[in-house]
């Protein structure tokens, strides 16, 4: 199997394929030209893809996918001999999702930087600094360490151990391990002597 071929099938697979149900609903709510069913398009629509030459272009799949499926369903319109006049009008009324993310996406983005920065934050010093250096400048562990006078060898234990705990805050959709919060002696003594 060609290996560009596997790749752009496994991009479809990974992004496109779980907006199937929402281009066949959008499908189901049209007027389709006789001969034409929703299959028949599904079929173009993924041939389409395939064809691609790349798929940089694409920010939101699944607007791409329902406005392909658009495009595909106005050309067998045009290309009906009796067009339904209603088919065209609904094609023309309806919504598609904008490229722009949603109001509720831009609000976890914002929350997940947030957590990114007070993460960023928190680690000491020169953690910091080789983390910053390294994922925001892009400069090689040898430069961070002539920068900041360490080895290379400490410049890659210090920026592992800023993933890490990166990992440990952010790892779980920004919900660290939950943890019991610890009794105090005294605590448990004034609750087993209430008990009594």
């Amino acid at each position: 199997m060609n290996p560009d071929l596997h790749g752009r099938n496994a991009w479809i697979a990974r992004n496109i394929l779980l907006h199937e149900p929402a281009m066949r609903r959008f499908l189901a709510r049209q007027l389709l030209p006789s001969g034409v069913d929703e299959e028949d398009i599904v079929q173009e629509v993924y041939g389409r893809l395939i064809e691609m030459s790349s798929f940089d272009e694409i920010r939101n799949p699944r607007s791409y996918l329902i406005g392909l499926a658009r495009n595909v369903v106005l050309m067998h319109l045009r290309r009906a001999r009796i067009v339904p006049i209603r088919s065209l009008e609904e094609m023309a009324q309806t919504d598609f999702a904008a490229d722009a993310p949603s109001p509720e996406m831009q609000a976890c983005d914002r929350q997940q930087l947030q957590l990114l920065a007070l993460a960023i934050a928190g680690l000491d010093e020169p953690a910091r600094s080789v983390f910053l250096l390294r994922a925001v400048d892009g400069l090689p562990y040898v430069e961070i360490g002539r920068k900041l006078g360490l080895s290379e060898n400490a410049v890659q234990k210090r920026h592992a151990r800023a993933l890490e705990q990166f990992m440990m805050l952010l790892g779980r959709g920004g919900n660290a391990c939950a943890q019991a919060t610890p009794v105090q002696p005294e605590t448990r003594k004034a609750s087993h002597d209430n008990r009594t």
